[in-house]
């Protein structure tokens, strides 16, 4: 299904944001990973671990869900701190994964977005029926006109053929996309497919000097919108 585009003087705009991090505030798993392994913090060591393994596992095209992902980091997690974790701990990790809470400013720039009539879609490394939940759990879902998963393509971003399915499926051009996210990995794998990016400076993250740069960089959803709003109306 295509998504209706909106122009600004002759200029079609869509906004594709990425989930994880940059819609939903996974600091809420913290308290998880201070009754297992006795420090909230681990929690940051365990999501570098499922984007790392996510990354090997699309280069090697031995695909797993990002759930999927995110249990056996868990598990590799516990086995270096020598904690001993069962079956029903993973299904606790899977359950925190579905009940992300957005970031606080996050619901009022998407409304503000809505308002102007800026079509919205998410396009993210969990599986549809994970975003699905988290989307509707967060009290967000009803912004976005499609939800876009790897899944479709069985790899995770930054791999071209991702942004390649999400044109397809969008029906656009990719000089038409904007992509909203905390990942400079993912930032830079849009620009290389030809789209426009918008990097959100969240606490811990950073552009590297390999990345490509996005054309606006904000450190808050306020201000990445704030810069959006002004670029679509001058154009």
């Amino acid at each position: 299904m295509c998504v209706q585009l909106m122009v600004f003087k002759g200029h079609s705009v869509i906004v594709v944001f990425d989930v994880n991090e940059t819609l939903l505030d996974i600091s809420h798993m913290d308290p998880l990973f201070e009754e297992f392994f006795g420090s909230g913090e681990i929690r940051k060591e365990w999501f570098e671990q499922v984007i790392q393994d996510a990354l090997v596992v699309s280069l090697l095209d031995n695909y797993s869900d990002f759930g999927k992902i995110g249990v056996s980091a868990f598990e590799l997690i516990a086995a270096r701190r020598g904690v001993t974790v069962v079956e029903s701990d993973f299904s606790r990790v899977v359950a925190a994964m579905r009940s992300l809470p957005p970031h606080a400013e996050v619901r009022g720039q998407l409304e503000r977005l809505k308002q102007h009539g800026v079509p919205m879609v998410t396009l993210t490394n969990s599986p549809p029926a994970l975003v699905a939940a988290q989307l509707e759990n967060a009290e967000i879902s009803h912004f976005f006109d499609k939800q876009l998963s790897v899944d479709a393509v069985k790899a995770f971003k930054p791999a071209a053929k991702v942004y390649k399915h999400a044109e397809t499926e969008l029906g656009v051009d990719a000089s038409d996309i904007w992509l909203v996210a905390a990942h400079n990995w993912d930032t830079s794998g849009a620009i290389s497919a030809g789209w426009n990016a918008a990097f959100v400076a969240r606490p811990g993250k950073a552009l590297s000097r390999l990345d490509g740069k996005p054309e606006i960089v904000g450190d808050s959803m306020v201000e990445v919108v704030d810069q959006l709003l002004e670029r679509f109306a001058s154009e």
